[in-house]
């Protein structure tokens, strides 16, 4: 298949370069109100080059032409930025919500959904951002929306109680989560679980020891273990990748359980003291945890265990992993993200979590399979699915802007962590309960969908190669001027 891929790009090319070459159409960015997932993609079928989507509106490069005739067709385009420049773009999610003073310190900001601005900066502008609070989130180049295949159809209906996955269930150590806990927490040269580490994406060295602990963690499993290095902002970081390969036929099938490990806090004097034991240690420990057990035994699809460096930066290594995984055409049939994990006030001590879906069927199903999981053996967790209104501002939107199938677990969003992005953010402010029953669900979740022995999953539709996807919007954007039965 990358065969074919590969020669239709050579031929596209060849056939098109002259055009797109010499082009010099000039691309906006662009918001447009739309309806339900048909519409995004009757959008993009039209050339629409969309980097971004919330619930009911989206972002995209588009050009004069083009703008006319989506107008003409009924669509409320905004241009936000005539010279569009997707360098230099994030989405941001100020916290308090109606706080958006720290937006004046960047090249521009725009409004896109209720509480959200899309900000034109420079990298230091945008970690300015994160550093007094905002939660930011860079924008790609593209995304890639998800196929319209089936997926996991009948799974929910072959689902029963296995007596194999309880005993997954019943191995889950709490003591083992904490212990994880605190050794992401503390600083390594102080006594063990002090309150005083930081993960703070650009603290090199202090992330490199955190780096090197789930490394050495993964190796102790006996579990095939990388390091998927990329550079930020001229500062270089790593992504740590443990891999439990599949046996048999459906063996290219993949299956990623995730979280980040680097840390923040906005009261500290810049990076010295950010000991991110909920946000993000908890979801850390809970995929150590999720390894330990299953990596003792065999499935026909392979399991990953990836924790990524640069969230709080703007999931800046998980959009460097899902982007080379998916030019690499990994089939990665659903990921499940944990991202603060181990806080609820008390009371209510009500275990209400939430699962974020988004609204992409295959998405949607995975998180009823995890929420099913948690009724059927008997967990301390009131699962909410979240489809229209889910956050974006995690890792799992890396693999959403892929095509993939994700999910997020996170805690109650209405019960909010008081302590987050602070040095308070510490296990001693944490209710470990949850996380334990957090990392039980996805243990059994994990367990059933590799064992599966058919494809009953897709994977992402194709899109065009990066060098295609510089010139194909200025073709479309041409072809569609000169041709007006054609889409926008």
């Amino acid at each position: 298949m990358r065969f074919v891929w590969s020669l239709a790009t050579i031929l596209l090319l060849a056939a098109l370069s002259g055009m797109a070459l010499g082009a010099s159409t000039e691309f906006c960015l662009v918001t447009i109100p739309y309806e339900g997932l048909e519409q995004l993609r009757q959008l993009a079928s039209w050339g629409l080059q969309i980097i971004n989507y919330q619930g009911n509106v989206l972002a995209a490069l588009s050009c004069d032409g083009q703008i006319e005739r989506l107008r003409q067709a009924g669509f409320q385009v905004t241009v936000l930025d005539w010279a569009a420049d997707t360098r230099l773009y994030y989405v941001t999610y100020p916290s308090p919500a109606d706080d958006f003073a720290p937006l004046s310190a960047v090249e521009a900001a725009y409004p896109y959904a209720r509480d959200v601005h899309i900000v034109r900066a420079t990298s230091a502008q945008a970690e300015a951002l994160a550093m007094r609070g905002v939660e930011i989130v860079k924008l790609p180049n593209c995304v890639i929306l998800p196929g319209r295949q089936p997926t996991m159809a009948d799974l929910q209906a072959r689902l029963a109680h296995s007596p194999g996955v309880q005993a997954m269930v019943d191995a889950v150590s709490p003591t083992l989560l904490v212990h994880h806990v605190c050794k992401l927490q503390d600083d390594d040269s102080l006594d063990y679980c002090n309150e005083f580490g930081t993960r703070y994406s650009y603290a090199t060295a202090k992330l490199n020891e955190a780096a090197q602990y789930l490394y050495d963690e993964y190796a102790t499993l006996g579990l095939s273990v990388t390091c998927d290095a990329f550079v930020y902002n001229s500062k270089p970081m790593t992504n740590v990748v443990a891999e439990l390969s599949g046996v048999g036929p459906v063996s290219n099938h993949i299956y990623i359980i995730c979280a980040h490990y680097d840390s923040i806090s906005w009261d500290s004097d810049r990076y010295k003291i950010a000991p991110g034991a909920d946000d993000n240690a908890s979801g850390s420990a809970a995929v150590l945890e999720a390894a330990r057990i299953l990596s003792q035994y065999q499935f026909p699809r392979t399991l990953r265990f990836v924790n990524f460096a640069g969230e709080e930066l703007g999931l800046i290594g998980s959009a460097h992993y899902a982007g080379e995984a998916f030019r690499r055409g990994d089939l990665i049939d659903g990921v499940i993200n944990l991202d603060m994990i181990g806080y609820e006030s008390v009371p209510p001590n009500d275990h209400i979590v939430e699962i974020h879906a988004g609204i992409d069927p295959a998405s949607i199903a995975l998180a009823e399979t995890l929420i099913d999981n948690i009724s059927e053996y008997g967990l301390l967790l009131v699962p909410q699915n979240i489809t229209e209104t889910a956050v974006k501002c995690g890792d799992h939107a890396s693999f959403w802007n892929r095509g993939y199938a994700a999910i997020l677990g996170i805690e109650d969003l209405d019960d909010f962590n008081p302590h987050y992005h602070s040095r308070n953010d510490t296990l001693a402010n944490m209710q470990t309960q949850m996380m334990v029953e957090y990392t039980k669900a996805c243990v059994a979740t994990l367990a059933e969908l590799a064992s599966m022995p058919n494809e009953t999953t897709p994977t992402p539709t194709w899109a065009a190669p990066p060098i295609l996807r510089r010139y194909l919007p200025i073709v479309l954007c041409k072809w569609t001027s000169s041709n007006p039965t054609r889409g926008p």
